[in-house]
This record gives structure tokens, sequence and C-alpha cells, in this order.
């Protein structure tokens, strides 16, 4: 959990993404909007180069439980197609 504003987030699943790079840029919007995240996955997929659209090992992003409402409307205008 991280802190803000000296309180504890609780961070919760907010999707499974096919490679980190959907997983990046997925937080790269969240943070457009002042909306911490965190990527989870191993980085074994960096290593057999496929740091691409599609990765051997799942990859999720994790979000601020207050805030996933937020960010599932923004990770759904972004990836509706996958």
């Amino acid at each position: 959990m991280g802190k803000q504003k000296g309180r504890p987030i609780k961070y919760v699943p907010l999707r499974t993404l096919p490679s980190r790079l959907y997983a990046l840029m997925l937080k790269e919007a969240l943070a457009k909007h002042k909306i911490p995240s965190i990527v989870k996955g191993d980085d074994v997929g960096i290593m057999l180069g496929s740091y691409s659209t599609t990765s051997p090992v799942e990859v999720s992003i994790w979000v601020p439980e207050k805030d996933k409402k937020r960010c599932e409307e923004i990770a759904d205008q972004m990836f509706d197609h996958i």
C-alpha cells in the first residue's frame, strides 16, 4: 500500500492486460488524471523479446480502491478492443 496525505492507499486490481506495453500506456493515462497505479507482472516478457502487444506472462495494473470506477472508464475508452 502507498500513502497519500498520511493515510495508506488500498490498491485493488483494475484489469489484466496482454503485455507490459499496454499496462504502461494505461499507467501513463491514469497519471495524467493524477491517479497513481502499480503495474504487476514478471519482466520475463522483456527478456524474451516480447515488449510488444502480447507477453507470455500476465501483466496487471492496480489502482487505488477509491478511484477504481473512474479508472475502469479510462481503461474501457483505451482498450475496448482487447
